[in-house]
């Protein structure tokens, strides 16, 4: 039974793992008057996905994740906005 279970874990674990990633929307499979707020959301993600990114380059711990992404994303806005 217990040969069982492990066999089961190996084969679900992996699959919801891939499920919480970030998935980026796709603005033109949104209703026409959606779009606008579907692009913003799509920008947002694509930031915080580079962000996540830098944090995983710069081995950031999980305690610090957090913080570092706010912060990254306030770096990008900044240098949006110049």
């Amino acid at each position: 039974m217990t040969r069982t279970t492990a066999v089961f874990l190996a084969l679900v674990l992996p699959a919801a793992a891939l499920a919480q990633q970030m998935k980026v929307p796709d603005p033109d499979k949104v209703a026409p008057e959606y779009r606008d707020a579907a692009q913003k959301r799509r920008q947002l993600v694509i930031r915080r996905m580079g962000c996540m990114l830098n944090a995983d380059k710069e081995k950031v711990l999980k305690r610090d994740l957090a913080t570092y992404i706010n912060r990254c994303m306030e770096s990008v806005d900044e240098k949006a906005k110049q």
